[in-house]
């Protein structure tokens, strides 16, 4: 973890529902969010927002895992995955996404839950850290059928194995912008450090764990993305994307794939925002600016980019297509030749400097 004179996102302790073989108590939470955000606009700390409206729903510790991107005490947090994401007002409400998971769950729980298993492979910088080093075998589950069918989940150094980056301090290390890129990248944090509090709580009371991860391992085994022997099987989509290996035509096309809105529509700005940064670009909005309208001019002149619709969306979808705010949310297709065309348009950022100030 870097923690020198840059923006830095503090990531919260990791959380997800409680009881891990019941990922469905996220749907239920998002639920009753969602029906209270369109009665009382939910304003405050994510902690306030769960207490005032998931009470009897899910405990403070599995809600906390559904919030996106705070600000609180000088300091950019983040608790969760962003199922719950906060608007410029500082209203609380389900992201796009959410709403598109929710619609799946509700038509047909079995793909509800495989959607949420893909968000999670891509939005979790937890979970990715843990299959990154799993992956790489500097971490390795041991008797992982054990663990799913007990109830003592994930126990560092007995059934989690930290052979290589032992310490909390370096969990991350090496792996920052493959575990959180996109949220760097949305945040717009250079680096990535722990919440204050999370090494400063008294031993045994709420300490910085890996045992929450019982959980969405658990969901990923229950829908055939690991083996009961604690092999992972991730599609071979998702196994790129963890591994920073896709092109950024597969990237885009997953990134508007998984924004798309259930009305078909993605928000331009934010999702190219995250393309860069899954290739470790991180500009300032200038540069970013000139950037993507280099891009999408090509693109769509080539026909790499296949605009099929436009409207206007909200301050939170930032600048519209050429900063036309009547062109923020697009229904876009991506074609193979956009490869070359995003290759072609690094020019416009002008200096590596520019990339990462």
């Amino acid at each position: 973890m870097k923690h020198a004179q840059v923006p830095i996102l503090h990531l919260e302790r990791p959380a997800f529902w409680t009881e891990a073989s019941d990922p469905e108590a996220w749907f239920r939470a998002l639920e009753v969010i969602a029906t209270a955000a369109l009665r009382t606009p939910q304003t405050g700390t994510p902690r306030t927002v769960a207490e005032r409206c998931l009470l009897g729903t899910i405990a403070w510790r599995g809600a906390a895992g559904l919030f996106g991107v705070f600000h609180r005490a000088g300091l950019v947090r983040l608790p969760g995955v962003g199922l719950i994401e906060g608007d410029a007002a500082g209203h609380w409400g389900l992201s796009d996404e959410a709403q598109v998971l929710l619609r799946h769950w509700k038509e047909n729980p079995s793909r509800g839950l495989e959607s949420l298993s893909t968000y999670l492979v891509r939005e979790s910088p937890w979970l990715r850290l843990l299959l990154l080093r799993l992956t790489h075998r500097d971490w390795m589950l041991l008797n992982w059928a054990e663990v799913s069918s007990s109830r003592t989940g994930l126990k560092a150094g007995i059934s989690l194995l930290l052979q290589a980056n032992a310490e909390p301090e370096s969990w991350f290390a090496g792996l920052e912008q493959l575990a959180a890129g996109r949220w760097l990248a949305r945040a717009q944090c250079q680096a990535l450090g722990y919440a204050p509090e999370v090494f400063h709580r008294k031993k045994g009371k709420d300490d910085l764990s890996l045992t929450p991860l019982t959980a969405p391992l658990m969901l990923l085994e229950s829908v055939g993305w690991l083996t009961r022997t604690g092999l992972l099987n991730l599609p071979g989509a998702l196994q790129a994307d963890l591994l920073g290996r896709s092109s950024p035509a597969q990237v885009l096309t997953e990134l508007i794939r998984s924004h798309t809105d259930v009305l078909g529509f993605v928000a331009a700005e934010p999702v190219l925002r995250e393309l860069l940064a899954a290739f470790g670009a991180s500009p300032d909005q200038g540069a970013f600016a000139r950037w993507m309208d280099a891009l999408v001019e090509q693109a769509q002149r080539r026909g790499a980019l296949e605009l099929l619709a436009a409207e206007p969306g909200q301050a939170r979808h930032g600048r519209g297509l050429f900063g036309d705010p009547g062109r923020k949310l697009v229904r876009w297709v991506v074609h193979d030749q956009f490869d070359d065309i995003f290759r072609n348009a690094w020019r416009v950022l002008e200096t590596r400097q520019e990339l990462t100030r």
